[in-house]
């Protein structure tokens, strides 16, 4: 090969200054997208008050500023939100989406195929999106992170999914939905079993080892059942799940991969173990007492609430009709509530929004999210939902820790550094909540199609997933 002469250097000089002048003139012109919107009410998904006549700058996927001046932003696509109530994107604390549209009954699971089950676990992640839920936290029936990874990807639409894998339930708990043979010795797994929705375990190491296989699986957290249930048919009630020792081990192993455990659990008896056992978060906890509410609100504990089980209009769906064993228990839970409401008021815990539609189809689905806003607006307020919705919603996903798969900005807020994750709403839902789309009525509702009229504008990190806006 010939050396290369000083014609050569300077020639290959006055290319390379060609290239990074032209790198550099691409990088003017193609810099990070920006989108401003402009007549807007702020609800930041804190405050009591909006902020009035706002603007509002996105970043690529991020909110850059927010003012009650304009902001100068020449290079920005300009949104003018047409004095509409801009707020963060919902956060849903409970879902199933592998649980909603494929069966309608706890056995069916046995007979589901796994494609059917992953089409209505996608068609329901879409749903969400478009009722202006961009992130939700997926308590126990993901095997793994595969809907999220495509979802991701821009492959599907939906919210950002925080995954607990399967649920972790003892012989005879809330999550064993095997049939009466697959529960003798020996016998082969379950369907739910081998599809990861769920796990059976019986024993300090053998929870261990199901903890860990969740987080093989890349769940965010991990999801326990310590008390008896509503919706399953193993488990009464007033049953107890795993020991102190076994929910100790499942809050061990978490910890050791930097994130934490909750746990499903109705009766105060069970809240109050789960507490002193370590985990972080309760599901439902519909039956707790006056002690044990003072106990979890000094400690942060997160209430993670679903209220439709105080709506008559429950009966009319077929699995909670009176005189079947779940209409029976659901009951006992109205009866064991009756003073829910007023501890939640004398204690004020972190509530989170709780949806936990399981056994719906998609339909019904919408209905049941419509009414659990209302039924959480009745009992702590307007602001209080919204911020069940929002911002404290946002918390509890960010106590993932070193498993959050979405480390690098705030969910639930309008603030600088936050996701641009963003609805837009025709109305004050500060005043009146059914610009959400909240409904007194629940499965005698009229049924609607996909989205809600008062959501117009749905973006998740920078990208704009709905606009029906005129």
């Amino acid at each position: 090969m010939p050396l290369q002469t000083d014609k050569d250097e300077k020639m290959h000089g006055k290319w390379l200054a060609a290239i990074c002048l032209a790198a550099s003139g691409a990088m003017a012109q193609d810099p990070t997208p920006q989108t401003l919107f402009t007549n807007v009410h702020v609800f930041n998904g804190m405050q009591g008050e909006r902020i009035e006549n706002a603007s509002v700058l996105v970043a690529g996927n991020r909110i850059s500023a927010v003012s009650a001046d304009a902001i100068d932003a020449p290079r920005a696509q300009v949104i003018d939100g047409g004095g509409r109530t801009l707020m963060p994107g919902l956060i849903d604390g409970h879902v199933h989406l592998n649980l909603t549209g494929a069966f309608h009954d706890i056995n069916d699971l046995e007979n589901a195929e796994w494609d059917l089950i992953g089409a209505t676990a996608a068609a329901n992640a879409r749903d969400y999106l478009m009722d202006g839920y961009t992130t939700v936290r997926d308590t126990g029936g993901l095997s793994g992170v595969g809907l999220k990874r495509v979802i991701d990807s821009g492959i599907l639409p939906g919210p950002r999914i925080y995954a607990s894998s399967a649920v972790i339930s003892q012989t005879s708990g809330h999550g064993d939905f095997r049939l009466a043979f697959q529960r003798l010795p020996g016998a082969a797994l379950s369907n739910g079993e081998r599809l990861n929705i769920t796990q059976i375990v019986d024993g300090v190491d053998a929870m261990r080892e199901a903890v860990r296989r969740n987080l093989s699986f890349q769940a965010s957290f991990i999801k326990l059942t310590t008390g008896g249930g509503v919706t399953s048919v193993l488990d009464p009630l007033y049953s107890s799940g795993f020991t102190r020792a076994e929910i100790e081990a499942a809050v061990e192993e978490a910890a050791h991969y930097g994130t934490y455990v909750t746990v499903h659990a109705y009766r105060d008896h069970d809240v109050r173990r789960s507490i002193e056992a370590g985990v972080k978060a309760i599901e439902h906890g519909h039956m707790i007492q006056d002690d044990t509410m003072r106990m979890l609100t000094e400690r942060g504990i997160f209430l993670v609430l679903n209220l439709a089980g105080t709506s008559p209009s429950l009966r009319s769906h077929p699995h909670y009709a009176p005189q079947t064993p779940s209409g029976k228990k659901l009951a006992q839970l109205l009866d064991g509530m009756r003073e829910l409401k007023s501890l939640i008021h004398k204690h004020r815990p972190k509530v989170v929004h709780n949806v936990d539609t399981v056994l719906q189809t998609v339909d019904m689905a919408r209905l049941h999210r419509d009414h659990e806003k209302w039924a959480l607006a009745d009992y702590i307020g307007n602001l209080g939902a919204l911020r069940a919705m929002t911002s404290t919603a946002g918390e509890l996903m960010a106590l993932t820790g070193k498993r959050n798969p979405y480390p690098d900005g705030k969910l639930g807020v309008i603030a600088p550094g936050a996701y641009a994750d963003i609805i837009l709403v025709d109305g004050n839902p500060l005043e009146d909540l059914r610009v959400l789309g909240a409904n007194e009525k629940m499965f005698d509702a009229t049924p609607r199609g996909e989205g809600i009229a008062t959501i117009p504008f749905v973006m998740k990190g920078g990208q704009i997933f709905r606009d029906t806006r005129p």
